[in-house]
């Protein structure tokens, strides 16, 4: 499988350079020797090159944009010679950016600049399975980030949170602390000095006590959260109940169609999520669950080479009611900020303010390192102070304990956590984006008053999504000190601030040019998904001017697939297919006139989940039921369960868009090939089979 993907990512690679060489046609003998480098790193790496190697270059190009300096270091590094410090590999590109002396040009080329990026980035993301080696060190940091978390000052080990007689807790706790307990974290920026002997500043207590206070007003706002007549409100209004079982497992092993079952239920839970009201319906023959909480249950997924990912896997029960904190604190923030600050549902508003920020520079990016397992209990007790019922709810939903899966590699393991959840819990991205954003907003605002006037006064220079960060630059070296105090770790090599590169919920920009490489999740169309994983990769690509590149994804699939693949409009919706600057075309398609529907309909492959359906006539069916949105233009039966989808693929009849059945030519900026004859179905009453043949060059 391995060797398929580095033959793949070969040609791919081959084809991106064919289309630098059209852009740069001065190049090209340079690029056929960096080709030929890269075949032969291959032989000797194999899928280490593209997912490991060429990634460091890129880390390498961005850290130079903002620094203005290239700083060689990693593999395929070596300098061109002693006069020119740049690397040899696509060294035509690098001088285009950077001087020989590796300084940062001037009127460094964007177009260079993006080159560069989607030659080193192809197979960054690639899905691939980490080494052991690799699997055991991030099972080692996460535990070492847990055991250097600060305790928490509130029972959270206990089945009941008891704020009374401690409203005085705070952010600037901390300060207090001897040094050793502070635990600041190595190569951050410490712009504020006073940290030496086990004193500190008091300007570390002043920016604490300032983010307290826009915590306070923050988290205050919010309101009071009452699940179960929160539940009713969403139930009026046909968006289900709230509450519901999250897409992946859970701890407890149960499959999709058991989950609401609920064989445990905790004493912790039932204090502010009763189960007659939050999980049972009346009359139910069942008996209650029993008094018992699971640990959540730690598993490894796929990230990429470098790393991988590891997520918990909540109990049933504890999933249920977090699903309804979130759907809750996802309203109050709409409400409160009118779409300002935060939008769980859009990424490209971010974007938008990273195109403008890499302009003017007034914006600042910035990512966070491991920031769901460094959020501790104790920085969340305090942020949301001042709302009990939302921490209350935050307490009941949250598991306390965590053990490893059998899978993950080296000893088994059994602890109580100090963090406040993993990733995996639904309430983990809700509450660190609030957390992140009342951060965010202390630093900008600098030593102004804190009022929700002045708050509001940020909405634009402002905007968080899960731990990306956007703030104004001169509120930059404050976040990272309230970061460093709190135990968060801002990862440096991904924040920028000085040069003209900016980078944000996946959206790269440059001098106000979008810079963002196509990043291919899958290489080999071996699969339903895969198949579709490729057409979006080379949609991508072909956006982005690489047709070369685009066009050899495509040669990669099924002819059968090809074949049945409609050409569609860049802006068009509804449609899928391969994505055209020209219009949508669907000349080249076998068709047929349907007498029963009265349209014209064109032989189309598209992918489809096919749900397996079971009967059940238990009132848990009916849980499941409400739980989803009600839809009127839908018939659903209620004792009917989509138990599993199995994702299948298929050549179908489907309505053709306008116009389409008539002679339309091919968009001639789509490269497509279809060599094969088409094979038309027979029509009735004897007549002849159809064949259609069709062949396009650009």
């Amino acid at each position: 499988m391995k060797s398929r993907q580095v033959s793949v990512l070969l040609h791919v690679f081959e084809a991106l350079l064919k289309d630098a060489s059209q852009a740069y046609p001065e190049l090209k003998e340079s690029f056929l020797k960096d080709y030929e480098r890269i075949a032969l790193y291959s032989q000797i790496r194999g899928l280490t090159v593209f997912t490991l190697d060429l990634p460091n270059l890129d880390s390498l190009l961005l850290r130079g944009l903002d620094t203005g300096r290239l700083c060689l270091e990693g593999p395929l590094c070596h300098a061109v010679s002693k006069g020119t410090r740049v690397p040899r590999l696509f060294s035509g590109l690098w001088l285009r950016v950077f001087e020989k002396d590796s300084s940062l040009k001037l009127d460094s080329d964007v177009t260079a600049v993006a080159l560069l990026r989607q030659l080193t980035c192809l197979g960054k993301s690639l899905r691939v399975e980490c080494s052991q080696d690799r699997v055991l060190a991030t099972l080692e940091n996460f535990h070492d980030v847990e055991g250097t978390l600060r305790e928490p000052t509130l029972q959270w080990d206990l089945d009941s949170l008891d704020l009374c007689g401690k409203l005085h807790i705070s952010l600037a706790d901390c300060v207090g602390l001897p040094f050793a307990h502070r635990m600041p974290i190595s190569g951050q920026l410490s712009i504020y000095t006073g940290l030496t002997d086990g004193h500190t500043s008091v300007r570390d207590r002043d920016l604490l006590q300032q983010c307290q206070r826009v915590a306070d007003i923050v988290v205050e706002s919010l309101g009071y959260f009452d699940p179960l007549s929160f539940s009713a409100k969403l139930e009026k209004y046909g968006l289900g109940i709230g509450f519901k079982h999250g897409p992946g497992a859970v701890a407890d092993r149960l499959k999709n169609h058991e989950k609401s079952r609920f064989p445990n239920w905790p004493h912790k839970l039932q204090q502010t999520f009763p189960f007659g009201d939050c999980a049972f319906m009346p009359n139910d023959p069942r008996d209650l669950p029993i008094n018992h909480e699971l640990a959540s249950r730690l598993i490894c997924v796929p990230k990429s080479a470098k790393a991988p990912r590891l997520i918990a896997a909540e109990p049933v029960q504890h999933q249920w009611c977090q699903q309804l904190t979130w759907r809750w604190l996802e309203s109050r923030l709409k409400s409160l900020f009118k779409g300002s600050f935060v939008n769980f549902r859009r990424q490209d508003l971010s974007a938008e303010m990273v195109a403008e920020a890499s302009l003017n520079r007034k914006l600042a990016t910035v990512d966070l390192s491991d920031a769901s397992d460094r959020l501790s209990c104790w920085t969340v007790e305090r942020i949301f102070r001042r709302n009990y019922s939302v921490l209350r709810a935050l307490h009941a939903a949250r598991t306390r304990y965590l053990r490893s899966d059998e899978s993950l590699p080296g000893s088994s393991f059994f602890i109580k956590l100090k963090k406040f959840a993993s990733q995996g819990t639904a309430t983990t991205f809700p509450v660190q984006t609030i957390v992140f954003l009342v951060i965010a907003i202390a630093s900008a605002i600098g030593d102004d008053e804190v009022t929700m006037e002045s708050i509001m006064k940020l909405r634009n220079h402002v905007r968080v999504y899960g731990d990306d960060i956007i703030l104004p630059s001169h509120g930059y070296a404050r976040l990272l000190r309230i970061m460093d105090l709190l135990q968060l770790k801002v990862n440096v090599a991904k924040s920028y601030r000085d040069g003209y590169f900016r980078e944000s919920c996946g959206s790269n920009a440059y001098r106000g040019y979008d810079v963002t490489p196509v990043k291919a999740k899958e290489i080999v169309a071996d699969g339903p998904t895969s198949c579709q994983a490729v057409i979006d990769t080379s949609n991508n690509l072909f956006c982005k001017g690489y047709w070369h590149a685009s066009q050899y994804l495509i040669s990669t699939l099924p002819p059968r697939i090809q074949r049945g693949l409609r050409i569609v409009g860049r802006n068009e919706v509804g449609y899928s297919g391969l994505v055209s600057f020209s219009g949508s075309d669907e000349s080249h398609l076998v068709k047929r006139w349907n007498s029963r529907l009265h349209r014209y309909e064109g032989r189309i492959w598209r992918i489809s989940p096919k749900p397996q359906f079971e009967t059940r006539a238990e009132f848990v069916s009916l849980l499941d039921f409400l739980s989803r949105p009600h839809n009127p233009s839908i018939a659903r039966t209620v004792s009917v369960y989509g138990r599993a989808r199995k994702i299948t693929s298929d050549l179908l009849w489907e309505p053709l868009n306008m116009g389409a059945h008539g002679n339309i030519s091919l968009p001639s900026d789509r490269v497509v090939h279809v060599s094969s004859t088409f094979q038309g179905r027979r029509i009735r009453r004897g007549r002849r089979k159809t064949r259609l043949s069709l062949r396009s060059t650009a």
